[in-house]
């Protein structure tokens, strides 16, 4: 039973406070979700790729999920109060910062054990299109609408791919929460284009904005979905401006770990034990950095390392196609 003065304390369970948000029964799978790019073109004329992305996960995944995520954060390496990729990039100068005074080193190790933890149960979907391709690089109110909209029929599209692929089994209805956005244009679109999507697909349930910084646990999981957001951001951002998708990084498999379906390669990384694939990736992060400190010392053109190349085991794994 619910005590009645839990849900302003924020002691109630995941699964209890959405039976409470919803009126009903609860959903059966939750997906949290965090924009990205949305904020145009940078003075560097960089390619923002504006972007959705979420993880999807059942109620049981979730609570696991939010115990582990604050554990980690709260460990006496890093004791933070939330993970926010872009102050960890690019605030840690200001000591009103939770990550001032952070070496690289600090920050490539936070960043990994967080993706780990976001990494190992909840599957990620997403959508991202070309700012420029769309509407060029000054656009103006109408146009930003418009590429808006596109980023969102891309999400809702992967979404529903991903329910086929993966949660073929399951009728219920999804329940959606996305982070806090301050942009009125944003949430307007996001309502329309939620509503036309809910005609053509019956399992878009409810949804709601959620602070993913607040005071209780339950908006951790759009803190996983900031991570991954900023990492498909970064590689959406190459491959407009590249003009051709590049092979996925070490960060890349530990945030899409669960995202391949049972037909592709990739799918064989989700059939390695937890502590042994932490195992790889460790070793893979071993043998990257003496990769990029051999390339130093014979002062070669700088290369990145690639595992699903450079990586014996992970290209062995899954060798049936390239990235």
């Amino acid at each position: 039973m619910i005590r009645p003065d839990a849900e302003l304390h924020g002691e109630t369970t995941f699964r209890e406070w959405a039976s409470l948000f919803s009126g009903k029964y609860f959903a059966m799978l939750v997906l949290y979700a965090d924009e990205t790019g949305t904020h145009g073109i940078k003075k560097d004329g960089k390619e923002p790729a504006p972007g959705v992305y979420g993880f999807l996960a059942t109620p049981d995944i979730w609570d696991k999920f939010r115990v582990e995520w604050r554990t980690a954060l709260s460990q006496p390496k890093y004791d933070v109060p939330y993970f926010h990729f872009r102050e960890l990039i690019y605030e840690r100068g200001s000591s009103k910062c939770p990550y001032h005074g952070w070496d690289n080193d600090k920050v490539d190790d936070f960043i990994y054990d967080m993706a780990l933890i976001a990494g190992s149960g909840p599957v990620p979907i997403g959508g991202n299109v070309s700012q420029k391709k769309t509407v060029g690089p000054n656009p103006n109110k109408f146009q930003i609408k418009k590429l808006f909209r596109q980023v969102f029929y891309q999400f809702f599209g992967d979404f529903k791919l991903t329910m086929q692929e993966q949660f073929q089994d399951e009728q219920g209805k999804v329940t959606f929460f996305f982070s806090d956005n301050d942009n009125d244009d944003w949430i307007l679109i996001l309502s329309q284009i939620i509503k036309d999507a809910r005609h053509r697909n019956p399992q878009i349930g409810g949804y709601a904005f959620i602070d993913p910084y607040c005071s209780s646990d339950r908006g951790l999981p759009c803190q996983a979905a900031d991570l991954f957001a900023f990492v498909n951001r970064q590689n959406s951002a190459n491959m407009y401006e590249a003009g051709h998708v590049r092979r996925m990084r070490i960060l890349d498999l530990i945030i899409g770990r669960h995202a391949f379906p049972k037909h592709h390669p990739g799918h064989a990384l989700t059939t390695i034990p937890e502590d042994e694939w932490r195992e790889l990736v460790a070793d893979m992060r071993k043998q990257r950095k003496e990769f990029e400190s051999q390339n130093q010392k014979l002062d070669v053109e700088k290369r990145t390392y690639f595992p699903t190349r450079d990586h014996p085991v992970i290209n062995k794994l899954i060798n049936k196609r390239r990235y």
